[in-house]
């Protein structure tokens, strides 16, 4: 997969540790009854690939995931459920596109109105990808690339409609690789309102932080990787060591695992990036 290769893997890993311990830590000590407000928080994803069908194998066998599928206009929106609740969507793109990966994972972001903030983002340099538009089965959806090219997609959820209210809520949080975190982390906090909070001392890293909760975090991509911005989502899994034997049996690449911590990064069979966080047992 270009761009994540095993030389250099290792710089990744002390930015990724250190924004998760701190993640942890605040998670814990913050009231859980606001974690009913979702803005700022990653409460969806859709996985476009260029080989649907290999995709939707792979996520069936590593995670034991269902799916149903929805056709419009000769093309088809796959869903997949984790135990019964809607968790992601899959549909097709065109790998030519995009020269580096035959699949993306395109988190999207709980907000107050994704029509407002697309327009705000589009003012802050933005690209926006797909206008506001109604995503029947979830509410209003938009998609953009920020400034730097990272993309991320706008879900605007009614927690008081009972569909909505059906989406697993194991999307555990994202982080952006970014070349630039301040101008990256400037754009988030004006578009978005996520109040900034340094990760170290240099400044140079940083947590968004929205409805008093660490929602994602912005670290500094290395100078030798290829400097595009990315997105990364994490999805929480029972048991990591199972999911991630289970991910390396069907084909996907283990980029990144620390020993002793509940936290993952693999690369799937088409080379679509995905966090994993084991599930804090009750």
């Amino acid at each position: 997969m270009k761009g994540f290769s095993q030389f250099f893997i290792p710089l990744l890993l002390p930015l990724l540790l250190n924004s998760h311990i701190a993640l942890a830590t605040n998670v814990e000590t913050t009231n859980q009854e606001i974690i009913k407000n979702q803005h700022g928080k990653l409460v969806w994803a859709d996985l476009y690939t260029g080989d649907v069908e290999a995709s939707l194998k792979f996520y069936q066998k590593t995670f034991g995931w269902t799916v149903k599928a929805f056709a419009k206009e000769q093309a088809k929106y796959h869903l997949l459920y984790d135990n019964g609740q809607a968790i992601a969507g899959v549909l097709a793109r065109n790998s030519k596109r995009n020269k580096t990966d035959n699949a993306l994972w395109v988190g999207s972001i709980d907000t107050d109105n994704v029509s407002s903030r697309s327009e705000l983002a589009a003012k802050n340099k933005a690209t926006i990808i797909l206008a506001p538009h109604d995503f029947k089965l979830y509410g209003k959806r938009s998609v953009l690339a920020d400034p730097q090219g990272g993309v991320i997609a706008l879900l605007e959820l009614d927690l008081t409609n009972k569909n909505h209210q059906k989406i697993s809520s194991k999307w555990d949080w994202a982080q952006l690789f970014s070349t630039d975190t301040k101008q990256a982390a400037l754009f988030y906090q004006d578009t978005f309102a996520y109040t900034l909070e340094p990760i170290n001392s240099k400044k140079d890293s940083f947590f968004l932080i929205q409805a008093e909760m660490v929602q994602a975090s912005i670290v500094k991509l290395p100078d030798l990787f290829e400097q595009r911005d990315r997105w990364v989502n994490f999805i929480e899994v029972e048991n990591i060591d199972t999911t991630l034997s289970k991910a390396s049996d069907n084909g996907a690449t283990i980029i990144y695992q620390p020993e002793s911590i509940g936290l993952a990064i693999i690369a799937d069979p088409n080379g679509a990036l995905l966090g994993l966080t084991q599930q804090e047992s009750e």
